[in-house]
């Protein structure tokens, strides 16, 4: 009747729980004895724990520096992955730990990670998911500078390319670090992404001057332009577009080309007339831009300035491109449904219907701005590309404007004025009025000089031997 004697009883662990119990140790940063308890008890140390993750994952994510070092020693293999293509090495190129990354490196794990003929067979599934992302990469998108100095010092390609571009193209252009890091380990600069764009094209669009000076520094082409299925465009559009003058002047500075790509519509001067931007007009021009080069279409940047609709710096623009003896009677012999092709004035009026002001109109006049009241179509159209009358239904109503361009008219086409169907019957009158006097004689030899002086007519006057009356007279600026 004694006491019963203890009975012990051995427990048996089986793989999946001893496996798991490893997994915990790592993860909770256990004593390293425990852990090699465990695994002298039988934990396998390449088992798959769950969803593929194998204790040296585990290690690597909790940066055990110690426990990565027993795991390898006791024949942990660095390159196994997880059911959707990690390796530990990727783990420690995303969170930053160099040192775990070191022990990887030196213990074998694959640096060349995207390299056609790098996966297992057992692994070919996951070749369309994180197998085809290197750790390089990863490094890189977080920012992890020694992370990636390491990778690449030992081997990682700076060339790779992605679904949506080559490594260069997807570096954030925050992390100028790692930009400098690829360049300097040989990262072709000029490379495109999968939406027709380079590096330079990229950091000028997001305002990145000092990305912009690197990738120069490291010889990225300033006058690149985007593969033909894209608007064909230069960095320096990019950054007109990007209304940034500060960048747009550093390309500038380093050889950006002023004229238009051959299969895009604008010029620079074009794109900055468009971003409604005085101070990129005045750096186009400043650096000699062509005041008489043409868009695809035909359009001269005066028409342009003319024709858009909401320019809130229309007058200061326009008055920039006249000083620099832009053609005031421009126009294009093809007609155009997408481009301005008739002169400014006409297009200034047949574009703006009631934004139409009386200093814009003056100032055309000033500089030359040839005022014709006849119709445009058909043979007419043909002789006479200056007619303004079926756009005048958009000025009456503003006397000043409407005696402006009475006064400055060289023709009165009183067949067509009767014909017309925009104006009303008053309007008629009023037009018939003046087509049926006869022109002075002082309006006629205005008419005459002002003809034969061509561009620049404000400089040319003022250097005639005339009082100042008759030169003011002249510029219809009485």
């Amino acid at each position: 009747d004694g006491p019963k004697p203890i009975i012990r009883r051995r427990l048996e662990w089986s793989p999946e729980a001893l496996l798991r119990l490893l997994a915990d140790a790592i993860t909770f940063k256990s004593p390293i004895e425990d852990i090699t308890l465990i695994i002298r008890c039988g934990a396998d140390v390449n088992g798959r724990v769950k969803k593929g993750l194998r204790p040296l994952h585990y290690a690597a994510f909790v940066n055990y520096v110690e426990c990565v070092k027993l795991l390898v020693d006791n024949g942990a293999d660095v390159n196994l992955t997880d059911d959707i293509g990690y390796t530990p090495m990727h783990i420690c190129a995303r969170k930053g730990y160099h040192n775990v990354l070191s022990i990887l490196i030196t213990n074998g794990a694959n640096l060349k990670f995207c390299k056609l003929g790098v996966i297992e067979e057992d692994n070919l599934n996951k070749k369309d998911s994180f197998m085809t992302m290197a750790p390089l990469n990863m490094a890189i998108e977080n920012n992890h500078i020694e992370c990636a100095r390491l990778l690449l010092e030992n081997g990682a390609s700076p060339h790779h390319k992605y679904f949506m571009g080559y490594e260069i193209s997807l570096v954030p252009l925050d992390n100028l670090e790692c930009m400098e890091l690829l360049l300097s380990h040989g990262a072709d600069p000029n490379v495109y992404n999968r939406c027709g764009v380079t590096p330079l094209m990229r950091a000028c669009k997001e305002h990145k001057l000092s990305t912009v000076k690197l990738l120069l520094q490291f010889n990225a082409d300033v006058n690149a332009t985007c593969p033909a299925r894209f608007e064909q465009r230069r960095p320096i559009h990019f950054a007109i577009q990007a209304g940034d003058v500060e960048i747009t002047e550093y390309l500038l500075k380093n050889g950006a080309c002023l004229s238009r790509p051959n299969n895009y519509k604008y010029s620079p001067l074009h794109e900055a007339i468009v971003k409604d931007n005085i101070a990129l007009c005045e750096l186009m021009l400043q650096y000699q831009a062509k005041v008489e080069e043409r868009t695809e279409h035909g359009a001269t940047p005066l028409m342009l300035a003319c024709s858009l609709v909401g320019l809130k710096n229309r007058r200061q623009i326009v008055e920039l491109l006249l000083n620099k003896n832009a053609n005031v009677n421009a126009y294009s012999e093809q007609v155009s449904y997408i481009d301005p092709y008739l002169p400014p004035l006409i297009e200034y009026l047949k574009n703006n219907g009631c934004d139409i002001h009386y200093d814009v109109i003056s100032l055309l006049i000033k500089f030359g701005a040839k005022v014709s009241f006849r119709g445009y179509l058909g043979v007419v159209r043909a002789k006479d590309p200056f007619g303004i009358l079926h756009f005048m239904h958009n000025v009456f109503g503003k006397k000043d404007v409407c005696h402006l361009l009475f006064v400055a008219a060289c023709l009165y086409d009183n067949d067509s004025i009767k014909h017309v169907n925009t104006i009303n019957v008053e309007a008629k009158k009023c037009l018939m009025s003046y087509g049926c006097r006869p022109r002075e004689l002082k309006h006629l030899c205005r008419l005459y000089i002002r003809d034969r002086m061509c561009t620049g007519l404000p400089e040319k006057v003022k250097i005639l031997p005339l009082p100042s009356l008759v030169k003011s007279y002249l510029l219809f600026d009485l």
